[in-house]
């Protein structure tokens, strides 16, 4: 069973957002954002500052969906990690949605889920697809964002193995017992803690606030990369060949 935008069980239309319950979810959550160490480590580097997550957060658009959310997300990945917070605070999760199959975020689509959402198979988020889980996400397979970007945020992720180009984003933790890339150095990925077996990230520099791996593959060493991930190490593309090789393996599964 594939799943698709079309047949995903969340409601299609845009994520309805009241301005008042967002000021409210801010004003609580705001003391605790600016004493983030991981929020703010690298804040003044990438251009991120409270003032301007100030003014965002008076100015909440009307629904959270493609064309009404770029001003309010735009720009580094930390204004993205402080809405996930807010929207966490103000938006209680309820289900949880379970899905079978492969689930496919179509590309140039803003979801928002507020609710638990676990996935029996892989989760694929198409080129700039974004999805925000507002309680846990569970992915028994494999976690792929495709190239150029995409990105997934969720209270806490864990899956099988997982690849992406783009952001991943986890209040409270990414757990992946298999082998996760982090490929290409465009976008970070952010989370307080991440466990699990073998980390290939020596593209870029993500901020994890605790990491405990068996094995992580951070210098520069392409050889090393592809003795970790499985792949040629002759391979051109290859955050592409080992993406390939994970839906291809768990297709066959």
């Amino acid at each position: 069973m594939v799943s698709s935008s079309h047949g995903l069980p969340w409601h299609p239309a845009a994520f309805p957002l009241a301005a008042q319950q967002v000021k409210a979810a801010y004003a609580r959550v705001r003391a605790s954002l600016v004493d983030d160490a991981l929020l703010m480590q690298d804040a003044a580097r990438y251009g991120f500052t409270i003032e301007e997550l100030d003014r965002r957060m008076q100015q909440p658009p009307a629904r959270l969906g493609s064309g009404t959310s770029w001003d309010w997300l735009d720009g580094p990945e930390h204004f993205r990690w402080a809405v996930l917070r807010v929207l966490v605070e103000a938006c209680p999760p309820a289900g949880p949605y379970d899905l079978a199959g492969r689930v496919v975020i179509p590309g140039g689509t803003v979801h928002v889920v507020g609710a638990d959402l676990r996935v029996s198979g892989d989760l694929v988020l198409e080129e700039q697809a974004v999805l925000f889980v507002l309680g846990g996400l569970s992915v028994t397979g494999a976690l792929v964002g495709r190239p150029d970007y995409s990105m997934v945020a969720a209270r806490e992720i864990e899956c099988g193995d997982g690849a992406t180009g783009g952001e991943i984003l986890a209040l409270d933790g990414i757990r992946c017992p298999g082998t996760f890339y982090f490929g290409h150095n465009d976008y970070t990925a952010r989370a307080s803690s991440y466990d699990g077996g073998v980390l290939v990230d020596f593209e870029r520099v993500n901020a994890f606030g605790r990491l405990n791996v068996r094995e992580r593959v951070s210098d520069w060493d392409f050889p090393a990369a592809a003795r970790a991930l499985g792949v040629s190490a002759d391979e051109g593309d290859m955050l592409g060949a080992y993406t390939e090789r994970l839906l291809s393996e768990r297709g066959r599964a």
